[in-house]
């Protein structure tokens, strides 16, 4: 609210709150004296008249309904008319600053965000776009609430900000392992964090920023969903001690498509299609029908099959949380330790999500378990 009342234009305050209480006083002043400048001889009868004339004359509405008829009386209201625009004119003047002064903090990224529920998107490289693309096609209809935090020039953002009609895409500028740029981005009431290699402020994609944020973001929220695409593999294990919930290595599967294409063709184009948004057929995680709880997973598949045109391959479950101290070797390096520090700083002890089970292609007698999700293609 403070922001609001004071604002910065060409090196000079300008306070809203002065320039109301004015144009209130002035209101107050021209009702008294056009008053008794009316008492004898004018049509201004009572403070409630000279008050609406007051309020109309400063206002420029001139109705012309209530008028002062004496010398003085019309001396009273030259002072008005000059001086309420005068005060209208500065009035509107701030209120205009105000809103031009938010308008240019939220295209330089310095604006807090007010979000709740939102997706925070960490680091910048070329493969944001894809990203916020995959993300515009999964959202639909609805509005998804996505902040980008990044120290890319406030330029080059506007062109990502306004690509996508069914993101609502804010952006921080700032370092995304600093606490004070988290919090600026409104972490605490975040859904979850994305962190990607960063290449902000250089040519080529680093991982050097990832481990730090995502302890930065854990410390900030401990319940918050943290995923991280890394290029090198060595920091996938620093990361599942930092109690990220999924890792997604670069090329990690190249390997594999490529012996796919020569020793099974076209397994390599299942697997791209199943990842595109755009062939109406992919992977997705659904909510198993209360009812099938304690059935077999040959109903489960019928069930989707007849009902939903989809394929129920297995089930993906949250394990239960485990302590820092099962996961950390006794043989610390100094990453483990500067882990331990971290979230010891923190006052945590427990790893709040476990990551993921998988339970892929279980037999046709499999009995669903309470809290398992299906995975299908559909």
């Amino acid at each position: 609210m403070r922001k609001f009342w004071k604002t910065q234009g060409s090196g000079v305050s300008v306070s809203l709150l002065p320039v109301l209480s004015a144009l209130v006083g002035l209101v107050i002043v021209g009702a008294l004296l056009v008053y008794f400048a009316e008492l004898h001889g004018g049509d201004i009868h009572s403070l409630w008249d000279a008050t609406w004339w007051a309020v109309v004359t400063i206002t420029t509405v001139g109705y012309g309904d209530v008028v002062p008829k004496t010398v003085l009386g019309r001396v009273v209201g030259i002072f008005v008319m000059l001086s309420g625009i005068s005060v209208i004119s500065l009035l509107t003047a701030t209120i205009s600053s105000v809103f031009v002064a938010q308008r240019i903090r939220e295209n330089q990224g310095l604006q807090q965000i007010k979000l709740k529920g939102h997706t925070i998107i960490c680091g910048w490289n070329q493969r944001l776009d894809n990203l916020l693309e995959t993300l515009d096609k999964i959202a639909q209809s609805r509005r998804e609430n996505v902040v980008l935090i990044n120290e890319m020039l406030p330029e080059r953002m506007e062109e990502i900000l306004s690509g996508y009609s069914n993101l609502n895409l804010k952006y921080v500028h700032g370092d995304y392992t600093k606490e004070p740029t988290l919090s600026r981005a409104n972490v605490k009431e975040a859904r979850t964090v994305i962190i990607l290699p960063d290449m902000s402020l250089g040519s080529v994609p680093r991982d050097d920023k990832t481990l730090p944020a995502a302890l930065a973001v854990k410390s900030m929220k401990r319940d918050i969903k943290v995923y991280a695409h890394i290029i090198n593999r060595e920091n996938l294990s620093h990361l599942k001690r930092a109690n990220v919930d999924d890792v997604i290595v670069s090329d990690d599967h190249v390997g594999y498509l490529l012996a796919s294409d020569i020793s099974s063709p076209g397994i390599a184009q299942t697997v791209a299609t199943l990842l595109s948004t755009e062939t109406g057929t992919s992977l997705q995680r659904v909510e198993v029908p209360k009812e099938f709880v304690g059935k077999k997973f040959q109903e489960l598949q019928e069930y989707f099959k007849s009902q939903r045109n989809s394929i129920a391959i297995g089930f993906v479950t949250e394990e239960e949380s485990v302590k820092l101290s099962d996961i950390l070797s006794s043989d610390y390096s100094a990453i483990d330790s500067f882990i331990e520090r971290k979230f010891k700083a923190a006052g945590l002890d427990m790893l709040e999500k476990g990551g993921l089970r998988l339970n892929l292609n279980p037999p046709l007698d499999y009995v669903i378990q309470e809290k398992e999700d299906a995975i299908v293609i559909g």
